[in-house]
């Protein structure tokens, strides 16, 4: 066994960054970032900044990277579980920046998502990253990593599926497609799988028509709303917003998307692009069904007014079918086609 590539002790780690030595940073304007493009046989680091893994779940991450043609790397702390998290604050922000770091490793994978980013956006030293950029990607929880990140660095990351994800078929397809073949003007549409599925949450939904050109920022709906207000915070102007959501029941997304309209932010977008809210919509055996409204409503209620291209129904979220989303770059919202092109390329 190589033990350089199996496991590494957590006495390499950089131990902590204090939040009284890099404050609060502002939202980073100046010169974008984007990562390497992966080769096969790169080595792909795996963290687990939320919520830990057991291990069935590890294992098919381990297997999982290896089919795609990779090389998994991780340390101990990634076998951790303290709770509700995979391991300790400090643990979970040195394997973070350890994988920066670390020259063998080529890319950056979350294991799950979870719980737990957000507690390490005050702790994570932004000019390591900075200095070392490379391909860093996860959803739903990872969503408040990717707006440290990108805010503090200009780093393009990628919204899409972690390590215990099935990344087969159209979402293996996606993510090869961006980061490994490096194809420019990359088109995310609508499997045509989908027009056999009966659950209604993978309908498509036109708000409003349109075309619109913009930065992709997004992810889960009810971690970036919880951002607002924070230095990690990302500035809406001109941008294109993508949204997924599980789990949370209609008045949830109402009081969410409530959230964003009062802020003045959704004001300030060029398009929204909705991905799938999975288990969103009221079941008819819930007691409170009577008096509550259905997700399409909700949608449309809220968001209708803006007057901008807005669209439900596309690739991405608690779904197997995650497309991966770059997180930074330019690309165009085209309801009619339904679709997001992307409009540059997201790796070098």
């Amino acid at each position: 066994m190589d033990r350089r590539k199996f496991i590494i002790s957590t006495s390499l780690s950089l131990g902590a960054v204090s939040v009284s030595k890099f404050g609060f940073a502002k939202e980073n304007t100046g010169d974008k970032l984007k990562p390497k493009r992966l080769s096969k046989g790169d080595t792909i680091g795996l963290i687990a900044p939320g919520s830990g893994v057991g291990r069935s779940s590890f294992e098919k991450a381990i297997a999982t990277i290896k089919r795609l043609g990779f090389t998994p790397y991780y340390t101990e702390n990634l076998r951790v579980n303290n709770g509700f998290l995979g391991g300790t604050d400090q643990q979970r922000i040195d394997d973070i920046h350890h994988m920066f770091e670390n020259d063998i490793v080529d890319g950056i994978l979350c294991i799950r998502g979870g719980y737990g980013s957000n507690r390490l956006l005050a702790m994570i030293d932004y000019d390591l990253i900075k200095n070392n950029p490379k391909l860093f990607m996860g959803y739903s929880d990872i969503t408040a990593l990717l707006y440290g990140i990108y805010s503090q660095t200009g780093l393009t990351c990628f919204h899409g599926p972690v390590g215990v994800s099935s990344f087969k078929g159209y979402a293996e397809n996606t993510f090869v497609k961006e980061v490994v073949s490096a194809k420019k003007g990359l088109v995310i549409k609508r499997p045509k799988s989908w027009v056999e599925k009966d659950n209604k949450a993978f309908n498509s939904l036109i708000i409003n028509r349109g075309k619109a050109q913009g930065v992709l920022i997004g992810g889960n709906l009810s971690v970036l709303v919880a951002l607002i207000g924070t230095p990690y915070d990302i500035d809406f102007s001109d941008k294109i917003l993508f949204l997924e959501e599980i789990g949370e029941p209609p008045y949830k997304i109402d009081r969410m998307l409530t959230q964003l309209l009062l802020s003045g932010k959704l004001a300030q977008l060029k398009g929204i692009a909705l991905g799938v809210f999975i288990d969103c919509d009221d079941n008819p055996e819930d007691e409170d069904y009577d008096k509550s409204i259905s997700l399409e409503e909700v949608l449309k209620e809220r968001l209708a007014d803006l007057n901008i291209p807005i669209m439900y129904g596309l690739p991405f979220g608690h779904i197997s079918d995650n497309a991966t989303i770059p997180f930074g770059v330019r690309a165009e919202l085209n309801t009619e086609k339904e679709s997001l092109t992307l409009l540059e390329s997201v790796v070098v």
